[in-house]
């Protein structure tokens, strides 16, 4: 067999397995497709960003076995992964932390346009250029959300009011935020961010707000934020699915706010497959572990 025959073949038997996917049949049982909310692909920034000595202890530190996706970085091994989680979707987010572009994001969910949606960066300390990367690299191209990083590298809080109209075209465009809201958010630990945060979905209520690791370590002050704003919902990613958050996460899935509580590995820190076995693994009700792992995320991006 000729080595274009083969690759032809591979590429088939690729084809028909995400077909099969994407209808619902599955060799490793039949949980259905799941949307996984951050992942940081290896593009060209994000690869020199998360090192690997970085990886591995996020790995370890979470309890977590090293993936081959994390530590070869390569595109086959992460469509490995994805395909064994039944993702059929996967939010790109950009972040200014290690220069990743809006463009090589673009470039990169290229190789598999029907699974990668690419949310830009919008650099909240500029909110001008924010403005007009809102209407260049989200309108114009058709991106279904935006991603910001305020406290990180920069004195911008959340409810900073220089955000303010930033926030306000967001909401009358209808798209939703991703935004990293976590002890990891800010250069020096800041206690007040679940109050930030409040203000901003109590001032904008029908802004669509996803908290990356949903406020952690603060996620017992965010369930009920969010209980008390519909527009507000919590990502259970590395820590919130297996770490010290999780039962708080499990807990506010199965009771407080089942349709605010939406699962994202943040790959390449945390795995993807574990993730949603993780997930499984609360032994939601069936209605409710769907929403988790694709309804909630899918009504968000208004698939």
């Amino acid at each position: 067999m000729t080595s274009a025959s083969s690759n032809n073949k591979t590429q088939s038997a690729h084809s028909a397995k995400s077909a099969a996917s994407a209808n619902g049949n599955y060799d490793n049982g039949d949980f259905g497709p799941v949307i996984d909310f951050r992942l940081r692909p290896f593009s060209e920034h994000y690869d020199a960003g998360f090192s690997e000595t970085m990886v591995r202890r996020f790995f370890s530190g979470f309890g977590y076995d090293i993936t081959a996706a994390a530590i070869d970085r390569g595109y086959e091994s992460l469509r490995t992964e994805l395909d064994e989680a039944h993702v059929v979707k996967a939010v790109l987010p950009g972040r200014k932390v290690y220069n990743t572009t809006n463009a090589e994001l673009f470039d990169y969910a290229a190789r598999d346009p029907q699974r990668f949606l690419v949310f830009p960066f919008l650099d909240v300390a500029n909110p001008q250029e924010a403005l007009d990367v809102i209407e260049r690299d989200v309108v114009a191209r058709g991106a279904k959300g935006v991603s910001i990083e305020p406290l990180g590298g920069n004195d911008v809080r959340f409810d900073d009011e220089r955000v303010f109209p930033i926030y306000e075209r967001l909401q009358e465009l209808g798209l939703p935020v991703l935004a990293t809201v976590s002890a990891f958010a800010s250069d020096l630990i800041d206690p007040t961010i679940p109050r930030q945060i409040h203000r901003v979905v109590a001032t904008f209520p029908k802004l669509t707000f996803i908290a990356a690791h949903a406020g952690w370590p603060w996620v017992a002050e965010m369930v009920p934020i969010a209980f008390m704003n519909t527009n507000l919902y919590l990502l259970a990613d590395f820590e919130g699915t297996r770490g010290n958050a999780s039962p708080e996460l499990r807990q506010a899935a199965e009771r407080m706010v089942p349709d605010q509580v939406l699962f994202g590995s943040s790959f390449p820190l945390g795995p993807i497959a574990q993730g949603v076995r993780n997930i499984r693994d609360w032994h939601l009700q069936p209605e409710e572990e769907r929403k988790v792992l694709y309804g909630t995320a899918a009504k968000i991006l208004g698939l």
